[in-house]
C-alpha cells in the first residue's frame, strides 16, 4: 500500500476568555454544585506513577491495581504483592511501573497485568493471574522498550486481541501478543512510514476521529486513519500538529460541541501550561481543528478559573451524571525532581472540568477542585469502582495512591465517618486501623509541597520551595470537603 498523507488545517484559537468564541449564558447553579469526593488513602509511599482499574480475583468486584500492588474492591481494605515492592525516593524518578493495564493475556480467565516502566529504562513485562492469594506472579517479558510517553492498551480491531499503542524504529503502531503464546515476546506492527519519532513524544491517543466506526491513532503531529481493510500495511496519515507546543498527554476525541463530528481534546504542553480542545472543522478534503483553551498560564487564571503546570495525565469521563464527558487532570509531582521544569513546589492539585454547552451551543470547561495533596503521575483513571452509577477517580503520584470516591452533590460525611482521635474509618463504615492522636502521615509535608486545609479552601504554605518558587492558590474553582483516611495494612 503506497503512503497516502493529507494535511490538515489547524485554526489557533488562543484567547484571554475562557470561551472561544465567546462566553455563554450558564446556568450558575447547574455549573457551580459541588460533586463531593471522599479520598482514601491507598498507600502514602512512592511505587509508581499509574493506576488502573479491574476485576483481579473475579469476585465481580472491581478491584484497583497500582505499582506492585492490587487493592481488594469494593472495600479496598486488603492489598496484594503481584511484584516485588519496593518503596522508592521521591525527589528521583526510578519508578519502573508508570502504566499498568488489566487484560487475560493467556485467556486463561484470570485478568492478567501489563506494566510499563520508564521510556529508556525498562522493558515491558505482564504478569500471570495465578488464582491464588500471598504469592508473587511470574513475569513474561513482552517487549524491549515502549516508546511515547502515553501508551494505551486498546483493542483496535475488535478481534480479543489488544493493541499497545507506541513507535518504534521510527515507525507508529502498535505491539501485541502472539496469537497462540502470548508468553513469548510480543512483536510491533508498524502502521505509518519512518521519521524521526523522539523516545520521549509527548501526546498520543486513540478515537474514531472521522467517525467511520473504526478507531483511529492520534497523535500530537496529526492522526493516523484506520483503513477499511484489516489487510493494508499502512494507515493514512493526516498531518497537522493539535498543541504548536511541547505536546500533552493522553489524547482523547470526543464530540465536544455536540455538532455530530468527533473534536480533540489534549493538554497543551504536559511539563508546562495549557489544556484545550480541537474544534474539528470540516472543509472540502481538508480537516481543520481549531483550538479552544481551556486552562492557560498564571495571566489567565482568573478568566479561565484555574492554572497548573505538568498535566501529564488525563481521564475523560462522565463525573456529574449529564451525559457529557468531563475531563479528569491533575498535576504532576517532580517530573524531573525537585528543582526541574516550572513550579516544582506548588501544590500537587486534582481538577475535574465540567463539560457544559450555554444555550447558543458554545462550549465552556469550569474548573472544579477535587484535591490538593495528591497531584498525578502519568496515569490517571475515571471509573466506577464501587458500582453505585457515580464515576470515582484514581491516581498515583510520588505522594503514595489514592482513590476519590465519587458521593455526588448531597454527600453528608458525617454518616458514617467518626472523626473521634487515634481512629479512622473507611467510607463504607469499617475500621481500618488505629492511629496514634494528631498522627497524620501527609506525604506533601515532607516533600515540602504548598498544599491546603483538608477541610478549607485557605492555602497555607509549607516550606521550603525548591529555587524559591511560591505556591498559588488556585482560583475560581471551590475547594470542596474531602475527608483523609489512610488504609493500614
Amino acid at each position: 500500500m503506497n503512503r497516502q498523507v493529507t494535511h490538515l488545517v489547524f485554526l489557533l484559537g488562543l484567547v484571554a476568555t475562557p470561551l472561544c468564541p465567546a462566553n455563554p449564558p450558564v446556568d450558575p447553579e447547574k455549573v457551580n454544585a459541588p460533586i463531593h469526593f471522599q479520598k482514601i488513602v491507598l498507600n502514602d509511599r512512592y511505587y509508581c506513577d499509574g493506576v488502573t482499574a479491574g476485576d483481579i480475583n473475579a469476585d465481580g468486584y472491581i478491584d484497583i491495581v497500582a505499582g506492585p500492588f492490587w487493592y481488594e474492591g469494593p472495600r479496598f481494605q486488603k492489598r496484594y504483592e503481584f511484584y516485588e515492592a519496593v518503596a522508592l525516593p521521591p525527589a528521583e524518578s526510578p519508578s519502573n511501573s508508570l502504566f499498568s493495564f488489566v487484560h487475560d493475556f493467556n485467556n486463561d480467565g484470570r485478568n492478567d497485568i501489563l506494566v510499563i516502566g520508564r521510556v529508556h529504562k525498562h522493558p515491558a513485562r505482564w504478569y500471570e493471574n495465578p488464582g491464588t492469594l500471598g504469592e508473587l506472579w511470574k513475569s513474561h517479558f513482552v517487549f524491549e522498550r515502549v516508546r511515547g510517553e502515553t501508551p494505551t492498551l486498546i483493542d483496535l480491531d475488535g478481534d480479543g486481541t489488544p493493541q499497545l499503542i507506541c513507535h518504534w524504529d521510527g515507525r507508529w503502531g502498535w505491539i501485541q501478543p502472539q496469537v497462540g503464546d502470548p508468553t513469548e515476546p510480543w512483536k510491533f506492527h508498524a502502521i505509518g512510514a519512518h521519521e524521526d519519532w523522539p523516545q520521549f513524544y509527548h501526546g498520543e491517543g486513540v478515537g474514531d476521529v472521522n467517525s467511520d466506526g473504526k478507531l483511529d491513532l492520534i497523535i500530537n503531529d496529526g492522526w493516523y486513519e484506520q483503513p477499511a481493510s484489516q489487510d493494508a500495511t499502512e494507515w493514512i496519515f493526516h498531518r497537522g500538529k493539535f498543541s504548536h507546543d511541547r505536546g500533552g498527554a493522553q489524547m482523547f476525541a470526543n464530540d465536544v460541541d455536540g455538532d455530530g463530528d468527533q473534536d480533540v481534546i489534549s493538554a497543551i504542553n504536559a511539563h508546562g501550561w495549557g489544556l484545550a480542545w480541537y474544534e474539528q472543522r470540516a472543509a472540502g478534503d481538508d480537516t481543520r481543528f481549531r483550538e479552544h483553551l481551556i486552562m492557560g498560564d498564571r495571566s489567565l487564571e482568573d478568566a479561565l478559573g484555574a492554572a497548573f503546570t505538568q498535566p501529564h495525565a488525563l481521564d475523560l469521563a462522565d463525573i456529574d451524571g449529564d451525559g457529557r464527558k468531563d475531563i479528569v487532570v491533575g498535576k504532576r509531582v517532580w517530573a524531573h525532581g525537585p528543582e526541574g521544569d516550572i513550579e516544582p513546589g506548588a501544590a500537587p492539585v486534582l481538577y475535574w472540568f465540567r463539560h457544559t454547552r450555554g444555550t447558543d451551543g458554545t462550549v465552556r470547561y469550569v474548573p472544579h477542585l477535587i484535591d490538593d495533596s495528591s497531584g498525578v503521575g502519568l496515569q490517571v483513571s475515571a471509573v466506577d469502582v464501587n458500582a453505585d452509577g457515580l464515576t470515582d477517580v484514581l491516581t498515583a503520584s510520588k505522594l503514595g495512591t489514592f482513590l476519590f470516591l465519587n458521593r455526588g452533590p448531597k454527600y453528608d460525611s458525617r454518616r458514617d465517618i467518626d472523626h473521634r482521635p487515634g481512629e479512622s474509618r473507611s467510607t463504607l463504615g469499617a475500621p481500618t486501623c488505629s492511629l496514634p492522636a494528631g498522627a497524620h502521615p501527609a506525604r506533601t509535608e515532607r516533600l515540602g509541597l504548598a498544599v491546603g486545609s483538608r477541610r478549607h479552601s485557605r492555602r497555607r504554605p509549607l516550606p521550603p520551595f525548591p529555587r524559591g518558587s511560591t505556591p498559588r492558590r488556585p482560583t475560581g474553582a471551590a475547594q470542596l470537603p474531602v475527608e483523609y483516611h489512610p488504609l493500614c495494612f
